[in-house]
C-alpha cells in the first residue's frame, strides 16, 4: 500500500494530551514522500485531569512556546480529547440508507449518552453489519462530547497561533497510525483482525481493526498511573480480558496479532501479559522505519487526518 496524499506539499500537526503528558508529531509531505518530526513534554501537575483543561491559560502559555520554538504558526492542528467525557458507543439498527440511518440515530442519541443533545457534538460512521448472530444489522460507531469541552480546546489551542482544524477520536486516529505508518512493518495489516492496546495516563483505548476498519472500539477505566498502583494491575488485566473476550464472542473476527502502544515501557511484560490472556501474539508498537515510538501512536495517527 503506497500513501497517497490528498495535498501537495503541506504540513499537517497531531497532538494529544493524555494526563500531563502532551506529545505532538509534524506530518510534512508531497506528492511523493513524507517526513515525521516528534515532540513530547510533561505538563505541570494539575494542569488536565480527566481530559479538562483546569488550568486553561498554562497550558495555553506552554503551547504559545511550543509553536513559537517549533515554528509552527499558522499550522493546520489536530487533536483529540482523552477524557471520559468523550463518549463512544457501537449501535446496532436494522439496514437501512444513511439519510434515514442518520435520522434515526438523531432520534436514538439521548437514549446511549448521559447528555442532552442539545448539549453535545456527537458524529457517527456505519460499520456495516458486524455481530455474529445479527446479520441484519448494522453497527455504528458514536462519539459524543459536551459542547463546553469542545469550546475549551477550540479556545485554548487557537490561542496559540495554530489553526485547529478537527477533533478527532482516538481510534480512528490509531487506525490510520497502523494502517499508513504501519504497513510496512505488519504489511498483512489490512487483511488481518488487529487488536491495538493504547495505555493513556488516565485511561486505556482498545481498538480492533478487521480488514482495515475499526470493528470494536472500547475505553478501559485503567491507565499508566493506575498500574504504578498496588492491586490495580490485575484490575487493568481483568477489564482488558472481559473486553477481549466480549469481542471474541459477539463479532465476526479472530485476533490475529495485538499491539501495544502509548505511555508504556517497551521493556515492560504488560506485552507478555497480555499475549497470555488473549491467546494471541502481542508486541511493543514501535515503528521502526520512522523511529516512531509507541507513545507517538495518537498524535500521528491524528497528524495524518484529512491528508491521505
Amino acid at each position: 500500500m503506497v500513501i497517497k496524499f490528498k495535498r501537495r506539499n503541506s504540513r499537517q500537526l497531531g497532538i494529544e494530551i493524555s494526563g500531563k503528558i502532551l506529545t505532538a508529531v509534524l506530518c510534512k509531505h508531497n506528492t511523493r514522500d513524507f517526513e515525521l518530526e516528534q515532540i513530547s513534554i510533561e505538563l505541570d501537575d494539575n494542569c488536565v485531569e480527566n481530559g479538562l483543561f483546569v488550568k486553561p491559560r498554562e497550558v495555553s502559555t506552554l503551547l504559545n512556546q511550543l509553536v513559537k520554538t517549533h515554528n509552527w504558526q499558522g499550522i493546520d492542528t489536530v487533536t483529540t480529547i482523552v477524557s471520559r467525557q468523550m463518549v463512544v458507543r457501537h449501535l446496532d439498527f436494522p439496514i437501512m440508507q444513511d439519510k434515514e440511518l442518520n435520522e434515526t440515530v438523531k432520534w436514538e442519541i439521548t437514549q446511549h449518552i448521559p447528555y442532552a443533545e442539545e448539549d453535545v457534538i456527537y458524529d457517527w460512521c456505519s460499520l456495516g453489519p458486524m455481530k455474529k448472530d445479527q446479520p441484519n444489522m448494522n453497527t455504528i460507531l458514536l462519539a459524543a462530547i459536551p459542547n463546553a469541552t469542545v469550546n475549551s480546546y477550540y479556545h485554548v489551542f487557537n490561542e496559540t497561533g495554530v489553526t485547529l482544524k478537527a477533533i478527532d477520536i482516538v481510534p480512528s486516529a490509531l487506525r490510520r497510525w497502523l494502517l499508513y505508518l504501519g504497513m510496512k512493518q505488519w504489511p498483512d495489516v489490512q487483511v488481518l483482525t488487529i487488536g491495538v492496546i493504547n495505555v493513556g495516563e488516565e485511561m486505556t483505548n482498545l481498538v480492533i481493526i478487521k480488514d482495515g476498519n475499526i470493528q470494536f472500539a472500547r475505553s478501559l477505566a485503567y491507565g499508566k498511573q493506575h498500574l504504578a498502583v498496588t492491586g490495580t494491575e490485575e484490575l487493568f488485566i481483568e477489564e482488558l480480558y472481559r473486553s477481549i473476550e466480549y469481542y471474541q464472542n459477539h463479532y465476526k473476527g479472530q485476533l490475529a496479532r495485538i499491539i501495544i502502544t502509548g505511555v508504556i515501557d517497551e521493556k515492560n511484560r504488560l506485552h507478555n501479559m497480555v499475549s497470555q490472556i488473549a491467546q494471541v501474539r502481542a508486541e511493543v508498537g514501535y515503528i521502526e522505519i520512522n523511529k516512531l515510538g509507541p507513545k507517538y501512536a495518537v498524535a500521528a495517527g491524528l497528524a495524518l487526518k484529512g491528508v491521505v
